[in-house]
């Protein structure tokens, strides 16, 4: 093991006579590694750390590097060793020296085996985010068994290089052009500001002979296009170190991204109403006092935190967002991936997650009204309903009844009108409704829009319907198609008790 003193000496002395430059070659890049975990705290004394080894040399580097400054550090290293079944015996081999490498440094080793190419195609993944799922996970289980409170991953400053030029490609904003985060929860990422060439160098100065994967020379993944043809075209071209440009360009955003993501998280907190697992209310007139950009991010922070990634989520799902945020009508919902809803209402916008993607057509109960009789919903109400014989002819006398709408309670109709069955339920696709006294019919959901009710509260109404005419919303008003007229023989009449109805 090295001594953390003796690297800080050579560190602040330079070249010393009395070390060959071979030993001032090993030991600089423990000394630059070690800065980087003091820069950014990446470790605490006592920590249990889980290191991925695939067996390449940034894996290898990294691993070989924790184990000699380990004791100084007071880490116990794990590494976990993924084989991805891709490669057949080159994947066998790759595991074999892994477990020999770790064996000859007294590292504590465990391995799984996982059929990659089968877990894309049954995922709808491309391999390299299989691999990649796959990997994390199995970190995450280690940790989680062993009690570990680092993942060490070996990402270099060529990686990162790569992922910004990547994402550039792509398409992004600053969350990509930030590049790879050095440190994201568990994860950690020492070699970072460590460039490929050096890791080689460390490599092999130090005989360690990681192994190569064959697959990482074909140009047929798109990672491997952009390191082996499209930064060498740059440099050579161009006249410029575009991996050492990039690096610069990931720093500076890093930063500045750090410093919006506080600002959309204050900005979050005063617009939030209510959260919950599954849903997120903001205060819509809050939100709009901010620049467009901010409310983009308070957006995708929100679903960020509902599902926890912002997997699917792209520039025309925010742009629709902003737009029904900004000018959109009452009551208009649009669909995002993950079976995720945004929605607008008067005062407020919902971000939230069903597990029922018909949900706005779906009918939770519908019940046949007894008549006479009393007919029970839900456990939330009772309708008891009842006929009444008309026996004066005069039509005055039968106009009184539809003075009842004033009464939210108990409404009164022309039991003849009906001709099926009168059901009592919540609301479902194809609804319409004729308001009394209105000038004509509309569709139900227009007229809760129109009538300022808030989708939360639509959700939950109960509604007396006949077919899918709707005969009298409950609490509120009745249908003018069923209205008692001059001549009407028989009166139905409708009285509601509630239990917790609202």
């Amino acid at each position: 093991m090295v001594s953390i003193q003796s690297l800080l000496i050579l560190k602040n002395t330079g070249h010393n006579e009395s070390i060959n430059m071979k030993n001032q070659q090993k030991n600089q890049l423990l000394v630059n590694v070690l800065g980087t975990i003091k820069q950014y705290g990446l470790f605490e004394e006592g920590d249990v750390v889980i290191v991925g080894l695939s067996g390449g040399p940034d894996s290898v580097c990294l691993v070989h590097i924790l184990s000699q400054i380990s004791d100084e550090l007071n880490l116990k290293i794990i590494a976990v060793h993924i084989n991805h079944m891709l490669r057949g015996a080159e994947s066998d081999m790759d595991e074999e020296y892994a477990r020999g490498f770790c064996n000859n440094l007294g590292i504590e080793f465990y391995s799984d085996g996982i059929d990659i190419k089968k877990l894309a195609f049954q995922k709808g993944l491309s391999l390299e985010e299989a691999g990649r799922l796959a990997r994390y996970k199995q970190f995450e289980l280690y940790a989680n068994k062993h009690g570990a409170s680092k993942i060490a991953v070996a990402h270099n400053k060529n990686d990162q290089a790569e992922t910004v030029l990547m994402n550039i490609i792509r398409g992004t904003g600053l969350d990509g052009l930030k590049g790879i985060e050095i440190r994201r929860g568990s994860i950690v990422r020492p070699l970072l500001g460590t460039s490929r060439a050096d890791i080689e160098h460390y490599c092999s100065i130090n005989d360690l002979k990681p192994r190569i994967d064959s697959s990482n020379l074909k140009n047929s993944f798109t990672r491997n296009k952009i390191r082996l043809e499209l930064i060498p075209f740059i440099d050579n071209h161009f006249n410029t170190d575009i991996t050492q440009s990039l690096v610069r360009t990931a720093d500076i955003l890093n930063k500045e991204v750090s410093f919006l993501d506080e600002f959309t998280d204050k900005v979050f907190n005063k617009c939030l109403i209510s959260i919950c697992d599954s849903k997120i209310i903001l205060d819509r007139k809050v939100l709009l006092e901010y620049h467009e950009a901010i409310k983009k991010r308070v957006l995708r922070f929100s679903i960020k935190k509902l599902k926890g990634s912002l997997k699917g989520i792209e520039k025309k799902h925010t742009e629709d967002m902003i737009k029904i945020l900004d000018k959109g009508r009452t009551g208009a919902v649009i669909c995002l991936p993950g079976d995720m809803f945004f929605e607008r209402s008067y005062e407020t916008i919902k971000i939230f997650v069903s597990n029922n993607t018909n949900f706005d057509n779906e009918i939770s109960k519908e019940k046949t009204l007894n008549i006479p009789g009393i007919s029970y919903f839900e456990n939330v109400i009772n309708i008891e309903a009842s006929i009444i014989k008309v026996t004066d002819s005069k039509p005055e006398s039968k106009f009184k009844f539809n003075e009842a709408h004033l009464n939210p309670n108990i409404q009164f109709f022309d039991y003849d009108s009906f001709n099926s069955g009168i059901q009592i339920r919540h609301r479902k696709n194809g609804d319409v409704f004729k308001p009394f006294k209105g000038r004509g019919t509309k569709k139900l959901k227009e007229y809760l829009i129109d009538e300022k009710i808030p989708r939360e509260n639509r959700e939950k109404m109960i509604f007396i319907a006949c077919g899918n005419e709707i005969v009298w919303i409950i609490g509120n008003k009745t249908s003018d198609k069923f209205k008692v007229n001059e001549n009407t023989k028989n009166i139905l009449k409708l009285a509601f008790q509630s239990k917790n109805y609202d």
